[in-house]
């Protein structure tokens, strides 16, 4: 289906909404298209290529907002979710209202951001590139055996929405992703580790920079053991530090702050960070492979700080909870929920060999588990089996494993000393994560008596 016809199915939704009794209506179009290619023992072990299109109405009815979705498009779909959402009204009891939203003066909101690269994600450029990156992992050390898991994926697509108040948005974007997983053995010890890239142009893909990554990842973990327990300065790296923030970064959703279910409620304007920490949402920042201009809601997005030099800024909202507060949405409805686009932390001066410097004796966390298991969002408390290294004479030592780092959150972010200047960009829901590295002091660690 094109974008036109797309367009003319929302216009009659819209059109024909009043004849189903609401009062307000808006209509989503999206078209995924995507494919993958896994690469196993030398050959394509999977290969998937698809397109999946869909529309969702949401209407307003008797202070109930319905909604209804189908990827079936045809000549009973303008019916079937105008049914669908009228009948989903009948069943719905939600005390909050919700809203249908446009600003009067961005009515048309239209950005995009294909990339142009897409035609050069190939299955056989895939299968060439998948088979190299193997054979590349294979060669780093006779101790690899194996590859486990290799996929090269590829997705792009537009959404479109449209809505009785007048409005008209259109973005769309495309992007690659790459994971490699390998294992090693030495002497009967086994070790697995890989590492990640995406982008927008398989070209920029840097082969020998990725194998190098997953070499350290993996090799340098042989001759692991545990540490003493005991409180320690300790190194997150970027992606261990993401991680565990990323775990807890719920408190920030103005939802769960008004459910009772955030430490945070109350604390907009204190201080609940170490000085050297900021955070902000970026949704249209430069690096990023994806910008958010806008969110599901049709809310233009905006640069905000959530936590500026340790002082909480704001809560996310979307039109449902700033309701609730008698003020403006954050730009963050997402989904039929709060999220976020592209968080980045604003780094520090040193690399991470500066870093180990200033440390001198400590440890480095590479690795968290259990983050589903180990956390306790409300409370902030963790418990969590980590990896990495010991700091020893300001410069990496030894692998450590079978360590449990434990603590809270919030005096976690408190006790951040510095961060460093290697950031690097982990990917989410809706946008990247860009983080460095970054020293906390007084790391509750237990390891060997």
């Amino acid at each position: 289906m094109t974008i036109d016809d797309a367009k003319t199915i929302l216009k009659e939704l819209i059109n024909r909404s009043a004849d189903f009794g609401f009062e307000e209506a808006s209509a989503t179009y999206s078209d995924h298209d995507s494919m993958s290619v896994d690469i196993l023992n030398g050959e394509v072990s999977s290969y998937e290529n698809s397109r999946d299109s869909g529309i969702t109405f949401r209407g307003l009815k008797n202070g109930q907002m319905g909604s209804c979705s189908t990827n079936i498009i045809d000549e009973h779909t303008v019916d079937y979710l105008l049914s669908g959402a009228m009948e989903n009204c009948l069943v719905l009891d939600d005390e909050d209202p919700d809203f249908i939203y446009c600003d009067p003066d961005h009515k048309e909101l239209v950005f995009t951001q294909m990339s142009g690269a897409y035609d050069k994600n190939t299955y056989d450029r895939f299968k060439e590139l998948g088979l190299a990156i193997e054979k590349a992992i294979l060669d780093i050390d006779p101790s690899v055996r194996q590859v486990d898991y290799l996929s090269i994926a590829c997705s792009r697509g537009p959404c479109m929405m449209m809505n009785t108040k007048g409005l008209y948005a259109y973005t769309d974007e495309d992007g690659i992703s790459l994971y490699a997983g390998a294992r090693a053995e030495r002497d009967g010890e086994v070790k697995s580790g890989g590492h990640y890239w995406i982008g927008k142009d398989i070209d920029d893909f840097n082969l020998a920079e990725f194998t190098a990554e997953v070499e350290d990842n993996l090799i340098s973990k042989f001759g692991a053991s545990s540490m003493k327990s005991g409180t320690y300065d300790a190194i997150f790296k970027n992606e261990a530090f993401v991680s565990l923030f990323k775990a807890f970064f719920g408190n920030f959703s103005s939802y769960s702050i008004q459910k009772g279910l955030s430490l945070l409620a109350g604390k907009t304007g204190t201080k609940i960070a170490s000085d050297v920490f900021t955070l902000k949402e970026l949704p249209m920042y430069e690096k990023a492979l994806t910008k958010i201009p806008f969110d599901s809601e049709g809310v233009l997005t905006y640069d905000k700080a959530i936590i500026e030099n340790g002082i909480f800024m704001t809560a996310l909202y979307n039109l449902k909870t700033a309701n609730k507060e008698q003020i403006k949405s954050t730009g963050n409805g997402f989904g039929s929920g709060i999220g976020v686009s592209n968080l980045v932390v604003t780094p520090g001066d040193k690399d991470f060999n500066g870093l180990c410097r200033e440390v001198g004796q400590g440890v480095i966390i590479t690795e968290v588990s259990g983050l589903h298991a180990g956390v306790n969002p409300i409370s902030g408390d963790f418990s969590l089996l980590s990896e990495g290294f010991l700091i020893e004479e300001g410069k990496r030592g030894r692998p450590v494993e079978q360590i449990t780092i434990s603590g809270n959150f919030y005096d976690l972010i408190q006790n951040i000393k510095e961060f460093g200047s290697d950031t690097t960009n982990v990917p989410g829901s809706r946008g990247e994560f860009f983080c460095p590295s970054v020293i906390i002091g007084n790391i509750n660690i237990s390891g060997e008596e």
